[in-house]
């Protein structure tokens, strides 16, 4: 959709919405135009309020099966991945422990130091 049907649109229904509140407030009684519109925001209003209704009632027990299937797969991931799991925290305690000391039989290789330059 183009941008200028959107404009149109909206600018309908701010016309839509701002007539019965302009027709109340220009004369004291009611006119033909100020009844219409008043009817059709009560009912329009009658009807959004019902669809706030019945869209949070599907939401809610949409959300309301929705949580336990979460809460079982959940389990079952805990279960299936468990191996991958102790595998890593096996790897990463042995990575974290420090290196054993050398060996009773060998013995390491003296670094020679550097001469000492005269001053």
């Amino acid at each position: 959709m183009g941008r200028l049907p959107v404009m149109a649109v909206c600018i309908l229904v701010m016309v839509a919405l701002a007539v019965p509140a302009f027709a109340n407030g220009v004369s004291g009684k009611q006119g033909v135009v100020s009844k219409y519109a008043s009817r059709a925001y009560k009912g329009g209003c009658a009807v959004l309020q019902e669809t706030e209704g019945h869209v949070s009632g599907i939401l809610r027990h949409t959300f309301g099966l929705f949580n336990p299937c979460l809460d079982v797969v959940k389990g079952c991931a805990g279960l299936a991945l468990s191996p991958v799991e102790k595998t890593a925290g096996y790897v990463c305690k042995v990575a974290a422990r420090p290196k054993a000391a050398a060996k009773k039989g060998t013995q390491d290789i003296p670094v020679p130091k550097k001469p000492s330059m005269p001053q």
